[in-house]
């Protein structure tokens, strides 16, 4: 299993999934086989229907779309790619949660401008498959989302030369940049504002201070006058680097400390203020919880069904129950071939090292004891927790910080490179019409 992988976090949807709001034709149109790819095909229908999504959402805009031959080349070549990602995954065992796939709906949902519910109905209305395809659609693209997550950054090699060079970039000392815990409170103004309207604005945020420095919560203050997207949640955006924002407004976060009032600041869009609730990173010592841990991994695969790597699991924490020591059922049955033969051993693991089904079982065990069996995207695992301890991991996360930013920068031209060394070496056939 890849360390630098489950560091890496989650990659962006990668947009294949083709709404069903197309002609009546496209179904009705008699389906052949185009392609040929190793043990499967691409069919007509699924290129006709990725054509017609794509011609539909450049629809105000036609001329962005190169020459239907080209388009329907490059339609026919992604499905292709696509089709070699899926059977790699199934002959790998890799799947997605239920819960995954209705994050993914409802983030498809929010992006057509509607809710979960609403999106359904709309669906539902073009007919019950059409709810079927878009959940398929959904989940085919977060399983190559996962493939490439488990296949890429293995391929990934990141010396200590290169993050020492790094951390001494400018993008370096970017990154290494203490991070802010912060609350937001935004006052919009049109690019038209005349100065009446501007100084409406800050006497408003004026008036916010005023309250806050009274008593008031900084988060109901944000309710109360705040126009940004994240006003109904306090104003909470979460960990942010000064440098992440406009020069005007990283300025106004520099040397501050929690508590500190930021701002108010105008902006490109309007007047910010912020609250410093905590400050992590930077000189600052930071103290993390390490976990001794051991796990043994058990995937499907070409001749393990789903259903006997859940079979096995739970045997193997039966026999775990009957005494049977874990390094050696590790050495047995542990599918991680990196740590099978250490008993498992993954070390002193810190937090967000591990997938979160991984590192939620690991916080609900304790020390001394093991987890019952978790499903991740890697297979079935159990966990024995040996020992936790506080740690300054201040230069430790600083250098995984920097090895994240160093692959996540690779990650894009690696994948393209895989996807090429798949598609080369697999039998392709492109049937003529």
């Amino acid at each position: 299993m890849s360390i630098f992988f489950l560091r890496l976090g989650a990659l962006a949807l990668l947009s294949i999934v083709a709404l069903p709001f197309t002609s009546p034709a496209v179904s009705q149109e008699l389906d052949r086989i185009v392609a040929i790819v190793d043990d499967g095909v691409v069919m007509q229908t699924q290129l006709t229907e990725r054509l017609v999504a794509i011609q539909q959402r450049f629809a105000n805009d036609p001329d962005q779309l190169p020459p239907a031959d080209v388009l329907e080349e490059q339609i026919l070549e992604r499905l292709i790619v696509e089709e070699l990602q899926m059977q790699l995954a199934r002959r790998g065992g890799v799947r997605v949660s239920d819960e995954q796939i209705d994050q993914a709906f409802s983030e498809l949902a929010v992006s057509n401008g509607m809710e979960p519910t609403q999106f359904l109905e709309e669906l539902s209305s073009f007919g019950e498959s059409s709810v079927t395809k878009v959940i398929r659609d959904l989940q085919n693209e977060l399983i190559i989302q996962q493939l490439q997550q488990i296949q890429v950054p293995q391929r990934i090699q990141i010396t200590d030369a290169e993050v020492e060079s790094f951390l001494v970039s400018a993008e370096g000392k970017m990154w290494s940049a203490p991070e802010l815990l912060l609350q937001h409170i935004f006052l919009e103004l049109p690019s038209t504002a005349g100065p009446s309207e501007v100084s409406l604005a800050e006497e408003t945020m004026a008036r916010v201070i005023r309250e806050f420095d009274s008593g008031s919560d900084f988060g109901n203050l944000a309710v109360q006058y705040s126009t940004s997207p994240t006003s109904l949640d306090g104003g909470q955006i979460g960990w942010r680097r000064g440098i992440e924002f406009a020069p005007e407004i990283g300025v106004v976060l520099e040397e501050v400390n929690p508590g500190d009032i930021a701002g108010p600041v105008r902006g490109a869009g309007g007047i910010h203020l912020f609250l410093v609730t905590d400050v992590r990173g930077g000189d600052e010592a930071t103290m993390v919880q390490q976990t001794k841990t051991r796990h043994i991994l058990v995937r499907p695969n070409e001749i393990r069904s789903e259903t006997d790597a859940r079979e096995l699991i739970e045997l193997i924490a039966a026999k775990l129950d009957e005494g049977e020591t874990f390094e050696e059922l590790a050495r047995t049955y542990s599918d991680d071939v990196a740590n099978a033969l250490d008993g498992g051993d993954l070390g002193w693991v810190l937090p967000g090292q591990m997938v979160p089904e991984f590192e939620a079982a690991t916080d609900l065990t304790p020390n001394g004891e093991t987890s019952e069996p978790v499903l991740t995207a890697f297979g079935w695992h159990i966990l024995l927790v040996e020992d936790r301890r506080d740690v300054d991991m201040s230069d430790d996360i600083m250098r995984q910080q920097a090895t994240n930013v160093i692959g996540s920068q690779r990650f894009e031209e690696e994948l393209d490179l895989w996807i090429r060394e798949l598609r080369s070496e697999a039998f392709i056939q492109i049937l003529e019409n």
